[in-house]
């Protein structure tokens, strides 16, 4: 009997050691414990043996979860969209809003080229808005291509407002076939470790009625014949479970075997399914992308600014607007405005020539010729046309001297103007 007892510690002890081991080993291949990226969070199945008991619906809840990845990613990009049309809108509306603004300015002090230059830069916001509004057509594009193949993996269940992927009960299906032999050997396993439970305590009830009897001096050789042969049975029948244990425990490990062969083709096919959610995600992340940062939307966004940079530059010039000033308002005379008029744009003329010679470097001789052509051409049209203005000025000189004194006032008034100018 205390061989038996020893024995039966000794199996005991040795499952709980399995057990323990088994445990260390699940947690030594966690993906948890060895991924290093310590911001994957756990689950259900994170610690579970894939090919145990039914946890294959890992893969399962896997494809059928991936629907809330998928509309998440959709809100986003969507979300994103609408950031950027309101962008849009409201760059259009503030050009309106300083278009109106720059109207009401008073014309008194906002004029000619400094104005035509102000106008320039606050319509830039709209041109950025039309930019922006081809970008919103290409991601909206991007979006709905996306929202369909999302609609087509994962589908509406009838009269249910849940969505599965199109292969998850097929799947289902597969693995519960694949399984079936396992799980009724894994029920007849459970079963015998019932009877086995049962006939250990009929063995021990046995065997204390017998040690029992042992001690007794009045027993009767019947009675203690009557409990050895019932300690014996029962130990028969023990072991007749435990034999049978034996050969399911075996068969059951040849059915695990060939299920693990089928379930890694059924996971294999999951896999594929699964690859074909992730390899949609990455093209239309990728694409999206595209469409939202184009290498014509910075293109055309330099062009903007550049084209703005430049009409500044070549365009808006402070001199000219202060001769139309004076000349709107009365202060030059019209031929000594047409005259400042000339002299601004040779100045003009000339300083667009010099930039030009400094981008060209491939005909320094000829720019260098042709500028000292114009110079002493201008220098002549400029002697030519002082000697005009001073024959005329003669000539205004001799009306003057016979005219009142309050002509003579003006002539002064006029000689401080032209100095000023």
């Amino acid at each position: 009997m205390t061989l038996r007892v020893t024995s039966t510690l000794l199996r005991r002890t040795s499952s709980l050691r399995k057990t323990v081991a088994t445990v260390r080993k699940t947690w030594d291949s966690s993906p948890l414990h060895n991924n290093d990226d310590a911001t994957y969070g756990s689950n259900e199945f994170i610690h579970r043996q894939f090919f145990v008991d039914d946890n294959y619906q890992a893969i399962i809840k896997c494809l059928n979860d991936g629907y809330q990845v998928c509309k998440d990613i959709l809100s986003y990009l969507q979300a994103y969209h609408d950031l950027q049309h309101q962008h849009a809108e409201k760059l259009s509306s503030f050009t309106t809003e300083w278009i109106a603004k720059l109207n009401q300015q008073p014309t008194i002090s906002s004029y000619n080229t400094t104005k035509r230059a102000q106008t320039k830069i606050i319509r830039s916001p709209n041109k950025l808005a039309q930019l922006i509004e081809v970008r919103c057509k290409d991601m909206q594009q991007v979006i709905d291509t996306f929202r369909g193949q999302v609609e087509r993996l994962y589908p509406k269940e009838r009269l249910s407002p849940v969505h599965k992927h199109y292969r998850a009960e097929q799947v289902r299906r597969s693995f519960k076939a694949a399984r079936a032999s396992v799980l009724k050997l894994s029920e007849t396993l459970e079963k015998l470790h019932e009877q086995e439970e049962q006939a250990k305590n009929a063995l021990h009830v046995a065997d204390v009625q017998c040690e029992n009897l042992s001690l007794d001096p009045t027993a009767s050789a019947k009675k203690v014949t009557k409990a050895n042969d019932n300690q014996e049975k029962r130990q028969l029948e023990l072991e007749a479970i435990q034999d049978q244990i034996a050969r399911t425990e075996k068969q059951y490990a040849q059915e695990q075997e060939t299920y693990k062969e089928r379930a890694m083709e059924i996971y294999k096919e999951c896999r594929q399914y699964e690859q074909e959610r992730l390899d949609q995600i990455r093209d239309i992340l990728i694409s999206f992308t595209q469409a939202a940062h184009t290498p014509d939307y910075s293109d055309g966004q330099d062009e903007i600014f550049d084209d703005l940079i430049e009409h500044i530059k070549t365009q808006q010039n402070s001199l000219e607007d202060l001769d139309f000033w004076a000349k709107v308002y009365g202060v030059t005379p019209a031929e000594k405005a047409t005259s400042f008029e000339q002299a601004n744009d040779e100045s003009n003329t000339t300083t667009i020539e010099s930039r030009k010679t400094k981008k060209s470097s491939k005909i320094d001789n000829d720019v260098s010729s042709a500028t000292a052509a114009n110079t002493h051409q201008s220098i002549d049209e400029d002697e030519g046309e002082q000697s005009t203005t001073n024959s005329n000025k003669n000539k205004q000189t001799k009306v003057k001297k016979s005219t009142s004194v309050d002509k003579k006032s003006n002539s002064t008034s006029e000689s401080t103007t032209t100095k000023i100018s």
